[in-house]
């Protein structure tokens, strides 16, 4: 039952500016949780001290760690099971896309997946699905801790990051039924082509 909001595949570079944006957020609603998920297990190490140095309260997930009521993050090393994450937050932040040099990932998973979708400018070779996303309201472009956090916010309303969603589902789907007939029509040319005369 409480908020709480998704940090995928974040860069070194990124994270000061993710956790500055989720204390900000945490003024507001207290209950707030970050899931916090490092795009490789070297950039986890540092994640790692450095929620150590800032004092949150860590869950940490491969530790085996509970999720306890004041738990403010919950910190995952690595980002084998980005479907779970992505399916319990209604809204994420897909990293390495504030940091330069690293491209972005497929914003396609998470849309897919029913997580409304904040990115950085960095988006790289996916930058036609993410201006696509935005087009339809289910992607929302930050550039700094402020914007992050002001998005947060917005997205705390349980409404907004529904209807984002909802967008973006609509969105990755359209063309989904005329795709399956195109497969199934070649489907059965191959089984004809394989079938004995």
């Amino acid at each position: 039952g409480r908020p709480v909001w998704l940090a995928a595949e974040v860069q070194e570079g990124e994270i000061k500016t993710i956790l500055a944006a989720h204390r900000e957020c945490s003024r507001i609603s207290h209950r707030l949780a970050l899931v916090l998920v490092a795009a490789t297990f070297p950039i986890s190490v540092e994640a790692r001290s450095l929620l150590k140095s800032q004092g949150w309260r860590v869950c940490h997930w491969e530790d085996g760690d509970p999720i306890e009521e004041d738990t403010q993050v919950i910190f995952v090393e690595e980002p084998e099971d980005m479907g779970l994450w992505y399916r319990i937050a209604p809204f994420s932040f897909l990293g390495s896309t504030l940091a330069p040099g690293h491209g972005g990932n497929d914003p396609y998973v998470a849309a897919s997946l029913g997580s409304a979708i904040i990115y950085g400018p960095n988006v790289g070779h996916h930058v036609d699905c993410f201006s696509r996303l935005a087009a339809a309201g289910a992607a929302r472009i930050i550039k700094d801790k402020d914007s992050l956090a002001r998005a947060i916010s917005q997205l705390l309303a349980a409404d907004q990051a529904a209807s984002m969603a909802h967008a973006a589902w609509v969105t990755i789907s359209e063309g989904a039924e005329a795709t399956d007939a195109v497969i199934d029509d070649i489907q059965e040319h191959w089984d004809a082509l394989e079938s004995p005369l």
